[in-house]
Formats: structure tokens, C-alpha cells, sequence
């Protein structure tokens, strides 16, 4: 009994090193994720390209994160979490380097499609890791702080990322992304363990007499074909409502603080480049509170999943409308502070849409389901990015300030109103979700 106590002593430590570890992996993801907002004037008037063009950029990662989910998740099962994590992370630090020293805007774009590529195999890979290494009562509460602990690489892409471009300029900002990016690669590789198996430790279901968090084989068919998985999964009329409401809520929020909120601040409102990404660090903190927040309420006081949904989205909702409206799309920039924190505090029920489908998706095919339900929330903003860019194309009047476009306000209000309309359709998708009460 005492060399079992021991052996899980041995392994709960071990586990949380493994656990951050991992977790910076997808924090640099975040990082690549947002790395554009604060560069965009620059990267547009270097090489010369239109608002359209620079978000096409900014949404092929989300169409390559969208694809790569069902892939990451076989990946994980296959290879596992350390090779698989590792070589993201080894392709995320090319695709940096290559952005960085692009002579022209097509190299410019291969790199972020690698870069892409790289990120979007990880996270699935951690949450993997949290099932192997933590018990089924901590599972939840530990995801949640991993993604917690991810955002704060989206804190890192704003004012900061902002003051290193104003001293040494994008290219360079995007060389030392890579080296941190190969850094985290290396310590992935040295550190993560798979399983504790990998270190001949019992598994910590056997040692505390938990089930671990996988799928229950009693639960799965022995004859269940992956076309008979996905049959279920399109089958089930209440999964189609949550991925809606991720395209449109999240899609909204996405649109507009990881491609144009610098421009427009900086073009709108005359502010120094610093001072316009703080906006990007705000939302950024409305969305770390609003997570556990929201998840808080939905578990432990209301127990409902459908109201948080319905209230937070709508808060999203009356959020891009008021920014939209307001003295033409120009409000106090005390009020685009408030609005920005609740953008991303509503945004915080998106996170809910998991514990849903945990809810109403047989458990032998829960993984599938998940990753259908992220390519939602990563479709809005891969349709939308190009398309707000393109708005502003159509609204230029020939402004040209130091080689980059200057876009009037009446261009960005149309803009802001395809977000309206994104916030709009999870607000109306939220009134459709299944209350489940938070229980199966």
C-alpha cells in the first residue's frame, strides 16, 4: 500500500509540470491566433495589399483550424499528445520564421497557413493529456483553467506585442515569436508524458478507484462504423443550434478584435498603436473572467445551461449593436472600453456549449461531436475576416497615409453591422438549445 501511496505521490507531482507545460503550448497558439491585429496597417502597407486580401490572411487560420479538428483528435489516439504537441509547435515556429522574413505577400501567406497547421493539432492534444493525468471529479474544473491559462497568450499579442512592433518592427516581433515557439517545442518534448504508464506508474483511476474519463466500452457498439458515428452526430437536431450559436457569437467577437479593432481605433480615434491594442487586452479579459464566471452560474446556482447561453448572448448582441449605432460607429472611447469587456465576458458562455453536448451526445461518440462543435465557431470568423475586409474596400476613398489605406468611419460601421448580424444569429440559435439542467 505505502510503495502505491508513493507512486501517486510521485505522480501528482509530476502531473501539474506536465499539465503547464502543455498548456503554454496552446498559450503560443492564442499568441499566433491574435498576432495580427497589432501589425495589420504595417503588413498591408508593406506589401501592398487591401483590406480583403489581409483577411483572407487572418481567416485561413481558421479554416485550417476548422478542418484539422477531427484530424487532432485521431492524432492524440495515434501518436499522442507529446509527438503530436511537439510537432505543432515545430511547425507553428517555421511558419513564424517564414511570416518574418517573407519578401513577398504569397511566402507572407504560406507561413501562416503553417503556422496554422502547427497550433491547430494542440489543443485536443491537452485536453487528452488532462484525461490521462487527472481525475474524472478534476477534469472539468482543470480545463477550464487551461483555458484560462491559454488566453493569456492573447493578452501577450496585444499592447505588448504592440510596444515590441513600435521598437523593432513586425518581421522581427515574428522572429522572436518563433524562437519562444522552439523553446516551448523543446521543453514539450523533454517534460510531457503521455500517460503515467510512460513512467511506470499505475493509472490514477486504479490508484484512487476513480473511472478514468474515456469512453465506456459498454457504451460503444462493437460494430460502430465511423460513417454510423458521424449518422448519430448530424442525426441529433439539438447539436445544430450550439455549433450556430459558437459561429455567431464567437464569430462576431472573433471578426472583430483579431483582425480590425487596431486599425479602426488608430484610424478613427487618432490612437498611438499602444493605446489602440489595450481594447484587444480588454476583451481578452472580459473572456478569462467570463468563462469560469458563466460556467460558475450555469453549474452551481442556476443549474441550466440554456438561460446563461440565451442572457450572455444577447449581452453580445445589444454590445455590437450600441458600438455599431453610436454617433455613427464612434463611441466615447470610455464606452468602447465597457463594451469590449462585455464582448468578451458574453463570449464566456460559448464555453458552455461543451458542457451541452456532454449532455446530449452518447459518450462513444462525444469526441467527434466536440470537434464538429469547434469547426462551428471557427467557420464565422474564416467566412467573415475577408468578408469585413472587403466592406472596407468598398467604402475607400483613395486615402493613402504613409503607404497604408485609410478607411472612413461609414466603411467600418458597415463592417461593424456584419458583426451585428453575427451576434444576431447566436442570439437566435441560443433560444433554440436544449435545456438540459445541467445533467444528462
Amino acid at each position: 500500500m505505502s510503495q502505491q501511496i508513493n507512486a501517486l505521490e510521485k505522480a501528482y507531482r509530476r502531473r501539474w509540470l506536465i499539465w503547464i507545460v502543455a498548456c503554454l503550448a496552446h498559450t503560443i497558439g492564442m499568441f499566433h491566433r491574435a498576432s495580427l491585429t497589432p501589425m495589420a496597417d504595417r503588413i498591408m502597407a508593406d506589401f501592398n495589399i487591401s483590406a480583403f486580401a489581409f483577411g483572407g490572411l487572418g481567416a485561413a487560420y481558421f479554416y485550417i483550424y476548422a478542418a484539422m479538428q477531427l484530424p487532432s483528435g485521431t492524432l492524440a489516439d495515434t501518436l499522442g499528445p507529446r509527438k503530436t504537441i511537439t510537432t505543432g509547435l515545430l511547425l507553428s515556429g517555421v511558419g513564424s520564421l517564414i511570416m518574418g522574413f517573407a519578401p513577398t505577400f504569397g511566402v507572407l501567406y504560406l507561413g501562416r497557413v503553417i503556422i496554422s497547421f502547427g497550433v491547430s493539432i494542440v489543443w485536443l492534444n491537452v485536453i487528452k493529456l488532462v484525461m490521462e493525468w487527472f481525475p474524472s471529479r478534476q477534469v472539468a474544473t482543470t480545463i477550464g483553467l487551461s483555458s484560462s491559462i491559454m488566453l493569456l497568450g492573447q493578452i501577450v499579442a496585444t499592447t505588448p506585442l504592440a510596444l515590441l512592433i513600435m521598437a523593432a518592427g513586425w518581421r522581427a516581433s515574428l522572429a522572436t515569436s518563433a524562437v519562444v515557439t522552439f523553446a516551448l517545442a523543446a521543453s514539450n518534448w523533454l517534460i510531457v508524458r503521455n500517460s503515467p504508464a510512460q513512467m511506470g506508474l499505475p493509472p490514477l483511476s486504479e490508484l484512487e478507484g476513480l473511472t478514468a474519463v474515456r469512453v465506456a466500452p459498454l457504451e460503444q457498439p462493437p460494430d460502430l462504423s465511423l460513417g454510423r458515428r458521424f449518422k448519430i452526430i448530424l442525426g441529433n437536431k439539438y447539436l445544430w443550434p450550439l455549433m450556430m450559436v459558437g459561429l455567431g457569437t464567437y464569430g462576431a467577437y472573433a471578426t472583430l478584435f483579431y483582425n480590425w479593432t487596431v486599425v479602426y481605433l488608430m484610424q478613427s480615434y487618432d490612437l498611438p498603436r499602444a493605446s489602440a491594442a489595450n481594447f484587444v487586452l480588454v476583451v481578452t479579459i472580459g473572456i478569462m473572467i467570463g468563462s469560469p464566471t458563466i460556467g460558475f452560474l450555469s453549474d452551481k446556482v442556476l443549474h441550466r445551461r440554456r438561460l446563461p447561453i440565451i442572457v450572455f448572448a444577447g449581452v453580445v448582441l445589444a454590445c455590437c449593436l450600441t458600438w455599431a449605432l453610436w454617433n455613427g460607429g464612434r463611441p466615447p472611447l470610455g464606452v468602447l472600453y465597457l463594451l469590449s469587456f462585455l464582448i468578451g465576458f458574453g463570449n464566456g458562455a460559448v464555453f458552455l456549449n461543451f458542457a451541452c453536448v456532454k449532455d446530449i451526445i452518447p459518450s462513444y461518440v462525444q469526441g467527434i461531436a466536440l470537434g464538429l462543435l469547434n469547426m462551428g465557431a471557427f467557420i464565422g470568423p474564416a467566412i467573415a475576416q475577408p468578408l469585413f475586409g472587403y466592406i472596407l474596400d468598398r467604402g475607400w476613398q483613395g486615402e493613402i497615409v504613409e503607404g497604408v489605406r485609410v478607411y472612413p468611419l461609414a466603411a467600418f460601421q458597415q463592417g461593424f453591422f456584419l458583426c451585428c448580424g453575427l451576434a444576431l444569429l447566436g442570439f437566435i440559435s441560443a433560444l433554440l438549445v436544449k435545456e438540459t439542467y445541467a445533467r444528462r
